[in-house]
């Protein structure tokens, strides 16, 4: 699925009310991992970004700001002008 086919999809659903709470995300996400197969090399890299995803709705849930992205701006560039 393309991200504007998923973006359209996700907004959708949001606007009909059939996201899950964020605790229910957060325990979705939480299946998820569980579900991985320790074996698979790719297992490591999976888990790690399902857990960013979980930081995401954390993040989102709690009202924080996520910081500068590690390859962004620095912090002064993200600043509006005044």
């Amino acid at each position: 699925m393309k991200k504007t086919d998923v973006l359209v999809t996700v907004i959708g659903m949001a606007r009909e009310g059939l996201g899950f709470t964020p605790t229910d995300a957060l325990a979705c996400i939480s299946e998820l991992i569980e579900q991985e197969d320790k074996q698979n090399p790719l297992h490591d890299a999976n888990v790690e970004r399902l857990l960013r995803l979980g930081a995401c709705v954390w993040s989102l849930r709690h009202g924080m700001l996520a910081p500068p992205s590690s390859r962004g701006l620095p912090r002064e560039a993200l600043k509006q002008p005044e």
